[in-house]
């Protein structure tokens, strides 16, 4: 698979990450998952940064930033307007920039704040953790 990309299954939103770095048995399962079937997760460098602040083991994000089956991801600058509006339905920009980066991958979002999409139709594109 050198030199191509690999496919986005799963979004890690800020409580994802925050967790993982955490020793989340749920999250390093379903990166192992992912990762055992050529995929990717998608790591929105806006829920990075939100993560960031509640993160003192840095070591535990870079490898996770580093990691071979994670992705980063950056909003498009076309798609402000749906990032607005989404961001009016969660209430914060890197759930925002979690959804549209799970509608634009045809995945979901693993997040230990489902409660934080209840807004979106069906509970949007959650996986709670």
């Amino acid at each position: 698979m050198t030199g191509q990309p690999r496919p986005i299954r799963v979004i890690l939103d800020a409580s994802a990450i925050r967790d993982f770095t955490h020793g989340s048995v749920h999250v390093g399962e379903t990166l192992a998952e992912v990762a055992d079937d050529s995929g990717a997760a998608g790591l929105p460098i806006l829920c990075l940064a939100q993560a960031r602040w509640a993160i003192t083991d840095t070591d535990r994000l870079d490898l996770l930033v580093n990691h071979h089956a994670t992705t980063l991801l950056a909003p498009d600058p076309e798609d402000w307007q749906a990032l607005a509006a989404t961001y009016d339905i969660v209430g914060r920009l890197d759930a925002a920039a979690a959804v549209l980066a799970a509608i634009d991958h045809d995945c979901d979002v693993l997040t230990a704040q489902p409660g934080l999409y209840g807004g979106l139709a069906g509970g949007g594109p959650v996986i709670p953790i």
